[in-house]
């Protein structure tokens, strides 16, 4: 509030002394007339003591002189929160004229880079930031370098904007670790689908009309960022191909009951005996079998049995 140590130091002596005149003040201190004259402007200048007619310095009560500036304090503050405010919610139209700015920039952007394992960071956060529409994602293996797709993925998630699906070789389910690993993804709003490893040739994420970042093969290997429209919309066709062939995201939450229920129908057991063995109704045992069809993305029994087979949901 500009109130020097100087300055506190001779307000509260004014305020715990009887009255007296600028030079007394000064000697109880031990200061020079001068340096009281300096401290005692400041005071005046916030109004929180006064020289009267017969020279001697007065105080008001601090509940209304130091309020009053803890109130001109707090206005400040209000008006900078507010010039923040505005400030935040205007980088969405700001990040908007980036991304139009990069769209016209058009042939100044090469069509396809190599990029370096230690520069795939930084590339996956700027096509995130700099791209609209969904990450679409196929990997074959999943571990560490995963890192930073799932952390711009759960950015994404967060703002609302994107839609965020990736296909996952089935081998990757025979990892304990695994299942930690999916539902930290599927809380950050991406959408999962397994399949065949020997149908997982090629890995690749798309970023909307952004680009293509495809996986060499090899150890540590680059990576291609593809731009061109064209190969961008193959590898969107060839993603929508997988993704159809693919199989939801399995939970391996059942309930008991779900679990004994499969259990008997894997062991060939009828509707009616099945109800009898569960002690449930006819009919809530087939709307509770065509449930989990419906879970497990199955369109018959037979697929049914093969996908909880395949996910080890029975042991």
């Amino acid at each position: 509030m500009g109130l020097s140590p100087e300055a506190e130091q001779l307000y509260r002596h004014v305020l715990r002394s009887p009255a007296a005149t600028l030079p007394e003040h000064a000697e109880a201190l031990g200061w020079r007339i001068q340096q009281a004259q300096c401290v005692m402007g400041d005071l005046e200048r916030l109004r929180l003591a006064r020289r009267v007619v017969d020279g001697a310095v007065e105080a008001d009560d601090p509940r209304a002189g130091v309020g009053r500036l803890l109130d001109a304090e707090e206005t400040d503050l209000d008006e900078r929160r507010r010039r923040l405010l505005d400030l935040r919610e205007s980088l969405e139209s700001f990040e908007s004229d980036y991304r139009r700015g990069l769209q016209l920039s058009g042939p100044r952007v090469p069509p396809w880079e190599q990029v370096a394992p230690s520069e795939v960071a930084a590339v996956v956060e700027h096509l995130s930031r700099t791209s609209r529409g969904a990450i679409l994602q196929a990997t074959t293996r999943v571990g560490p370098s995963d890192e930073d797709l799932v952390r711009q993925h759960r950015e994404g998630a967060t703002s609302g904007r994107r839609d965020l699906r990736s296909i996952l070789p089935l081998s990757v389910l025979a990892d304990p670790r695994w299942r930690p690993v999916a539902q930290r993804r599927a809380g950050s709003g991406e959408q999962q689908r397994y399949l065949a490893d020997e149908a997982m040739t090629v890995e690749f994420s798309i970023f909307g009309r952004s680009g293509v970042l495809l996986r060499e093969a090899g150890e540590d290997p680059d990576h291609l960022l593809l731009r061109s429209p064209v190969v961008i919309d193959a590898f969107v066709a060839l993603f929508d191909e997988l993704w159809r062939r693919a199989e939801p995201v399995l939970s391996r939450d059942a309930s008991a009951q779900d679990v004994k229920l499969l259990e008997l129908l894997s062991l060939g057991f009828k509707d009616e005996a099945i109800a009898r063995q569960l002690g449930l109704g006819l009919r809530t045992v087939r709307r509770r079998i065509a449930g989990l069809m419906d879970e497990h993305g199955a369109d018959t029994r037979f697929q049914l049995g093969a996908a909880v087979s395949r996910r080890g949901l029975l042991g």
